[in-house]
């Protein structure tokens, strides 16, 4: 942090990156975080095997978002046990005062609406006006009961649609590779399975590489929106979530492309195995036959 005789410091980002990285030892705190995301993921698609969902795809996704999430948890921990962890106190304390400031307004503004006539409240009057009783009856809870039907069952019809539309079209594509040498399926899943490790090793080794900038920078940002920094140039600042994934999602979204990708194939050319070992033992067999 620079400064001049009699002024206030001023923050640059290349000296907050030298100062994390003399002071904390970045790159093994991230191999840290890394490998506790990995584990999230391992077990969330261990739970999802436990439950029954014997595609891939459909445990390897959620599996691959929950890892992301676990390792924006973990810079969060490392943020918070960190020598900055006081500016992201400060800053979770001036958001819920925020927070409570708002909702007192929001509650001042309902106070303030006119009440029906009648002694009634304006949620039963808006409940009134669809044409159904207040009690449950009537034209008003067929209709809720229906649209939340609607909508519960919504996400689940549209994920079967996507996961069948692709499941038709990677399974023409391994029938045809299949009908003229059943080997090259094999060849092509083992080819895709080291792609979808090499890749996950890659990002993993790139963002540990990456630390002490990736973590300079979310530091840098926590910095911003500290009182440490006062004026224009802070209001807009000081979102370390924003400059971590701006840092991250390119290598995770590799990572996501690939092993979906490997997930469609293996559904489409092994669609009884449960494990991306068992793909490969299935795919074996056939072509030992």
């Amino acid at each position: 942090m620079k400064a001049r005789k009699g002024t206030q410091p001023v923050l640059t980002r290349d000296y907050v990156r030298s100062e994390v990285a003399r002071r904390y030892a970045t790159r093994l705190h991230m191999t840290l975080i890394i490998a506790g995301s990995v584990s999230v993921g391992a077990l969330v698609t261990a739970l999802l095997m436990r439950a029954g969902v014997d595609s891939l795809w459909l445990r390897w996704l959620p599996a691959l978002a929950s890892a992301y999430v676990a390792f924006f948890a973990g810079v969060w921990l490392w943020l918070r046990l960190s020598a900055y962890g006081r500016h992201l106190r400060e800053a979770a304390r001036r958001d819920r005062e925020s927070l409570v400031d708002n909702g007192i307004d929001v509650l001042d503004a309902f106070t303030n609406l006119p009440l029906p006539r009648g002694g009634g409240s304006v949620v039963r009057e808006v409940l009134r006006s669809g044409g159904g009783a207040f009690d449950g009856r009537g034209a008003s809870a067929s209709w809720v009961g229906d649209s939340v039907s609607q909508a519960v069952s919504a996400p689940s019809g549209i994920a079967d649609g996507l996961g069948d539309a692709a499941g038709e079209a990677v399974g023409e594509a391994v029938g045809a590779i299949a009908g003229d040498d059943g080997g090259i399926v094999l060849v092509i899943a083992i080819a895709l399975l080291a792609l979808v490790l090499a890749v996950l090793f890659g990002a993993a080794a790139f963002v540990i590489w990456q630390a002490p900038a990736i973590l300079g920078e979310v530091v840098f940002e926590v910095l911003l929106g500290s009182p440490l920094v006062r004026g224009v140039q802070a209001v807009d600042a000081g979102n370390w979530a924003r400059a971590l994934f701006a840092h991250t999602w390119k290598p995770f979204g590799l990572v996501t492309a690939f092993a979906l990708a490997f997930a469609a194939f293996a559904g489409a050319a092994a669609p009884q195995a449960r494990t991306a070992a068992e793909v490969i033992a299935t795919l074996s067999a056939k072509a030992a036959d």
